[in-house]
């Protein structure tokens, strides 16, 4: 094991030392001059349409130096394998937590505090919590421009909540479930990240 480099040995965790005294700089930790710090505000609804956002007193707030909304990025989705979510919600939220405006300001305190001057209207829309009755072709929709997503699903068979659909068929599982000594079903679920405040 002598001649090894890193197998077999104890190494110090890189950063460990300022980590555990405190000392290590995040980049929360970074404050330059002239600085903005930005906050955002997330639905509270998991699906609602957004009837009005009204910024006005989030604007004049003293520190306060801009506040935007979809209206201000329009048409512009990004994700990972489509192209389905705005940067902030338009039109309505899908989500408890869809990000629906942002605002900058001098110091985080005043970002917080313009924050709460957000008026929202919202007009709370039905919404499904499980994932194979969202399947459902009767189940509320997610998404109703999904058919306009870039790049366009190669397996979109249907409307309905399915973006992408794919079907692996490999021997004979009937026979192989006949034949096993035990057949366990069951469901899994994970939970999705959970989602900051702000």
């Amino acid at each position: 094991m002598s001649d090894f480099t890193y197998i077999g040995k104890s190494l110090p965790v890189i950063g460990g030392r300022e980590k555990v005294e405190g000392r290590a700089v995040y980049a929360g930790d970074l404050n330059l001059p002239n600085m903005l710090h930005g906050k955002v505000l997330h639905s509270p609804f998991s699906h609602a349409r957004i009837l009005n956002i009204d910024t006005s007193k989030a604007l004049k707030h003293p520190g306060v130096k801009a506040v935007v909304t979809s209206a201000d990025a329009p048409g512009f989705k990004t994700g990972r394998y489509y192209k389905d979510r705005p940067i902030l919600a338009t039109g309505e939220v899908h989500f408890v937590g869809d990000p629906v405006a942002a605002v900058a300001a001098v110091d985080e305190q005043t970002a917080l505090e313009a924050l709460d001057l957000i008026r929202v209207e919202y007009e709370e829309l039905p919404a499904v919590y499980d994932s194979l009755l969202a399947m459902k072709p009767e189940s509320p929709l997610v998404h109703h421009d999904m058919d306009t997503f870039e790049p366009k699903p190669p397996r979109r068979i249907s409307r309905g909540n399915i973006l992408d659909q794919v079907s692996i068929k490999e021997g004979d599982a009937a026979k192989a479930l006949g034949a096993s000594y035990l057949v366990h079903h069951d469901t899994y679920r994970t939970r999705a990240p959970s989602i900051p405040a702000t």
